[in-house]
């Protein structure tokens, strides 16, 4: 365990992994909530405003998501 944790190349490694999970987590609560509002019959304005809210995206970017979820 001490070896991995001076060795830079894998705490490197396993930073990056450890980013990249957090942001698909994150992209997948942006798709669930998507789905939940559409289930609940929001309109599409109505689910960009909460996305922005929630998880502090830009218009845009909750435009691209919301049409990534269709």
């Amino acid at each position: 365990m001490e070896k991995a944790k001076k060795n830079r190349k894998w705490r490197r490694e396993y930073m990056t992994l450890l980013m990249r999970d957090r942001e698909n987590q994150k992209i997948g609560k942006i798709f669930g909530a998507i789905s939940m509002g559409k289930d609940l019959g929001l309109s599409e304005e109505e689910i960009i405003m909460r996305l922005r809210a929630k998880f502090d995206l830009t218009e845009e970017q909750a435009r691209t998501y919301l049409k990534e979820a269709e």
